[in-house]
């Protein structure tokens, strides 16, 4: 079963944050100053998160991953999966509407048995419908949002979620360099590329993952950001890494449609099972 345990509106934090180790306004309007130094304009993009009220995200995975490593690793015990599961053409998509605490995402994983998930929050409840258990949602009173709010305090949670991770990458001696400018969904992007030294990294692997990290290593790691020139938001993260004992994953987050009115709906009654 596919399990959401963080918004994609926290991943984007988390993985800003690693790109920021190393070193407003609406999404079409170019008010931002152009910037230089490649550690600002990370921060400044991570601080943005914080106020966005909507957003449209595209993932899209490839590679391949030891699911006994890895449940050993993250000290899930025994998993249900075995041997190297490949992750090619797996994509997961959705709006986010930070205000209402409502989603609505869909996940597909072509090369497990053409699984699919479909999972929407609105109104307080959670609608989830996996294709290996029929073609009807679930029904479910929240009881933990997976959205924060728009108070101060989620702002707050953002904010030391991304200094945390700042300053554990900080001594995995990260360096953020500007390697120029592309385009994202259509708009000018600057494009920022992260080194972390691997050596460093399985340091901070192995000091933070206790006896499940024993034996694990980070083989390859890189790490490219882009952020838009006129708003100064996340517009793209794509990381590549591979491990002899984990396997290898590339993982492109693309970021699109800040603030734009979104509509999030219950699904027909026909479509809910019965309870």
């Amino acid at each position: 079963m596919i399990q959401l345990r963080r918004p994609a509106l926290t991943l984007c934090a988390i993985v800003v944050a690693i790109a920021a180790s190393g070193c407003g306004s609406s999404s079409g309007t170019p008010t931002a100053a152009p910037v230089s130094d490649p550690n600002e304009i990370i921060t400044r993009s991570a601080a943005g998160l914080a106020g966005v009220q909507t957003v449209h995200f595209d993932i899209a995975i490839a590679g391949s991953v030891n699911m006994g490593a890895l449940s050993g690793l993250t000290g899930s015990g025994s998993s249900a999966l075995s041997g190297s599961i490949k992750l090619d053409g797996a994509s997961v998509t959705g709006d986010l509407d930070i205000a209402k605490r409502a989603y609505h995402v869909s996940a597909s994983l072509p090369t497990l048995f053409g699984l699919t998930a479909d999972l929407i929050q609105v109104d307080g409840y959670r609608y989830t419908k996996i294709s290996t258990s029929g073609d009807k949602y679930t029904k479910s009173e929240i009881s933990t949002p997976l959205l924060p709010s728009a108070a101060p305090s989620a702002t707050l949670d953002v904010a030391d979620t991304v200094n945390q991770l700042k300053s554990s990458l900080n001594a995995a001696g990260a360096q953020a360099t500007l390697v120029g400018r592309d385009k994202v969904d259509g708009r000018d992007a600057y494009h920022v590329t992260v080194n972390v030294p691997v050596d460093k990294l399985n340091q901070q692997i192995g000091a933070t993952g206790g006896s499940a990290a024993s034996g694990i290593s980070v083989d390859t790691a890189s790490f490219d950001y882009w952020v838009y020139v006129d708003s100064l938001q996340p517009a793209k993260l794509d990381v590549k890494g591979s491990s002899a004992s984990l396997g290898s994953i590339d993982l492109t987050v693309t970021l699109t449609k800040y603030d734009q009115p979104v509509t999030i709906t219950v699904p027909p009654d026909s479509e809910i099972q019965s309870s």
